[in-house]
């Protein structure tokens, strides 16, 4: 089954990526600190194809440690699609349909928490702003902080937590440039 997923999906890009710059790798970094001494620190790298002006497609990794009370390891993948809804000379209006599995790690110094993990799948829908700075290289910022989402969490007794599903429009303009929410990085486009 893995061989006929990898072979149709080398055959799409091979079919419809015959000329240059209709695919990009990237990603994005992520640092955010307050004043309780919360870190987060992160990366997200991404590869994708660009299937016409409007829509690309592409998949990507994300790494996050976040250092509270608990240090929890975050790490996932995803498959995703965007939209250019405008565009204003070099700068472009896009929304980001993400959907894929997320992975929780827990160290901790509560021997019945320490190495537990919680795993969930969510579908994500939320804009994002690129700047081409050159026609190889874009500049983007994902704008976390508004969209919708819908998740499913898978059981572990361990931790407490059921079977369950979430939905959640959301948006925060009260922090805007909270770099957790606030995801800059960079696409060079082939």
């Amino acid at each position: 089954m893995k061989k006929i997923v990898l072979t149709s999906l080398l055959a799409v890009f091979a079919v419809s990526g015959a000329q240059a710059a209709n695919y990009f790798a990237g990603g994005a970094a992520m640092i955010s600190m307050d004043e309780t001494h919360t870190n987060v620190l992160g990366i997200a790298p991404e590869v994708g194809w660009k299937y016409n002006e409007n829509w690309d497609f592409g998949m990507g990794l994300n790494f996050t440690y976040n250092r509270d009370v608990e240090d929890t390891f975050d790490y996932g993948a995803n498959i995703f699609a965007r939209y250019k809804i405008a565009q204003f000379g070099n700068f472009k209006l896009l929304l980001r349909g993400d959907f894929g599995a997320a992975f929780e790690t827990i160290s901790s110094d509560v021997e019945a928490r320490d190495g537990e993990t919680t795993v969930g799948l969510a579908a994500t829908i939320a804009p994002m702003v690129t700047y081409d700075v050159s026609e190889t290289f874009t500049l983007y910022a994902n704008l976390n902080f508004l969209g919708v989402n819908a998740g499913y969490n898978f059981e572990n007794k361990d931790l407490g937590i059921d079977d369950s599903w979430n939905f959640n429009v959301f948006g925060d303009s009260s922090n805007v440039a909270d770099t957790g929410a606030f995801q800059i990085g960079f696409l060079y486009n082939f």
